[in-house]
C-alpha cells in the first residue's frame, strides 16, 4: 500500500513537472486542447503507472 502512495504522489508532483515543461498539449494533433486539469491528471497518471512499474521492476 505505501508503493502504491509513494507513486501516486510522485505521480502527480512528476505530472505537475511535466506540464510546467510542455503545457497543455493534449490531445496531440488536435486543434481543440484540453483544458489544464485534465493535461496534468494524464501526465500524472501516465508518470504514476511508470514510477510504479519502475519501483516493482527494482524491488
Amino acid at each position: 500500500m505505501g508503493l502504491l502512495l509513494i507513486s501516486l504522489v510522485f505521480g502527480g508532483l512528476t505530472g505537475c513537472l511535466i506540464w510546467l515543461v510542455l503545457g497543455s498539449r493534449l490531445p496531440l494533433n488536435e486543434p481543440e486542447k484540453w483544458s489544464v486539469l485534465a493535461n496534468i491528471a494524464s501526465y500524472g497518471l501516465v508518470s504514476g503507472a511508470l514510477i510504479y512499474a519502475t519501483i516493482f521492476a527494482v524491488v
